[in-house]
Parts: structure tokens; sequence; C-alpha cells
């Protein structure tokens, strides 16, 4: 099954183009997470590390039902368990123990039968993975359509490096251009900074008492490197 995904998200790869090259008007067809890679590919970053997040709270009705599709889902079932006095945790994860593209599923029961359970999916790679965010994603809409509902939050983000220092001010000029960003909050220090952003190319946003929100850039100068990160609709990553 493996060899088969790899082999068709080869063919899709082939056939279409990843990067913005310019600015947009509308939706891009292309998700965050493969336009953001082929960015950080282009400005000559090395990317450490891709993620995808879906999130959603779910009736407790839903309960055996998610964890049956999860179980189905997966090909070799491994389950933890945690308590604590607010909820139990249940963690499920497949049993490849070489997989270079790592899928995960966590629910959260809380004790409190009158509350949702919250059920988390994350999907990460390492950056060197031959068409890893072309795979993620389609490792995403396979888990949307088994498992979540249409009210499904999505977060995605990118670690990256480069080696040497990075004019920041500069940087954010060519990926507010490259993604046609209305910089909605900004934050900077002497070696770090962090600005947020609207885009029209992804739907997804969060209402910010500035305006919405669906990106954020985060640099940090560390010496002789940099480190990048990228988030959509909101960093979900330590920067």
């Amino acid at each position: 099954m493996k060899l088969l995904i790899l082999s068709l998200v080869a063919v899709i790869a082939i056939g279409s183009g990843v990067y913005p090259q310019g600015t947009a008007e509308g939706w891009s067809n292309v998700s965050p997470l493969i336009e953001l890679t082929a960015f950080a590919e282009d400005e000559q970053l090395n990317v450490k590390e891709l993620n995808i997040t879906l999130k959603e709270e779910l009736d407790r009705t839903e309960l055996e039902r998610t964890q049956q599709r999860i179980a189905d889902y997966l090909d070799v079932l491994q389950m933890s368990q945690e308590n604590n006095p607010e909820a139990t945790k249940y963690k499920y994860h497949d049993g490849h123990k070489n997989a270079t593209i790592v899928e995960t599923f966590t629910v959260l029961v809380p004790k409190n039968e009158n509350n949702s359970i919250e059920v988390v999916y994350t999907v990460t790679s390492e950056g060197t993975t031959p068409l890893a965010p072309q795979i993620m994603e389609y490792y995403t809409d396979r888990v949307k359509k088994q498992i979540f509902t249409k009210n499904v939050t999505n977060y995605s983000f990118i670690k990256s490096e480069y080696s040497g220092i990075i004019d920041e001010v500069l940087f954010y000029q060519k990926f507010k251009k490259a993604f046609n960003i209305a910089t909605i909050e900004a934050a900077t220090e002497e070696s770090w900074s962090s600005r947020s952003g609207y885009t029209s190319r992804w739907g997804q946003a969060i209402d910010l008492p500035s305006g919405s929100m669906n990106v954020q850039c985060a640099v940090r100068n560390l010496g002789n490197r940099t480190t990048v990160t990228f988030g959509t609709p909101i960093l979900t990553a330590e920067y």
C-alpha cells in the first residue's frame, strides 16, 4: 500500500507546479505545506521538519466509533494510555518502526462526561524525505475522510535552517510578496522576529482583533546559523 501511494504521489507531483511565483488571486489549489516547502527550498533553506496536525472536538457518543476507525486505518496498531485526574489520553501509532513519515493519533477523553472528546492526528517527516509534503497531504486527505468531519481544524508548520545569518527584513519582504500577505502583527527583538498575516491563497484563518490571520513566519539568528519556521494558520511549533 505504501509503495502504491508513493507512486501515485510521484505522478501527481511531476504533473503539477507547486510554487506560487509572484502574487496570487484567490485560493490556491496547492496545499500550504507544499507551497511553503517549495518557497523554503527556493530560498536555499535546509528543511528539517514538516508537520500537519488535524484537531476536532467530537461528541462522546463518537468515541468507540472513532477508536475503531483509527484501528482500521493503521496497518499495525500500537496503543498506549495515560491517566490523570482530568482526562484519559489514548495514543495510537503504526508499528512500522522504520517509517520516515510518522502518523500519530491522540484521543483525549475528559473525566467529566459532559465534555466532548478531542481527536488529534499528526503526521511528521524529516525534510529530506523525497516528496514528503505531497505524501503527507495524501495521508491527511485520507484521514479527513475516514476519521474527521468538515469542522476539523488543519495546522501545518515547517522548520528550516540556513547556514549563516539572514537579513530577516529582506527575507520577510520576499515571503510577503510571494504569497501576497497582508501583515497583521509583528514582534521583533535583537536576534528574533515573528510576523503574522493573511493571504487569500489559503482559506482557513483565525480571527484576531487586528484582523484575520492564516500564516506566520519566525526567524531566529543563532550566530553561525539561522532558523526559519513557517506555520498556517498559526505556528504550533517552538521557535
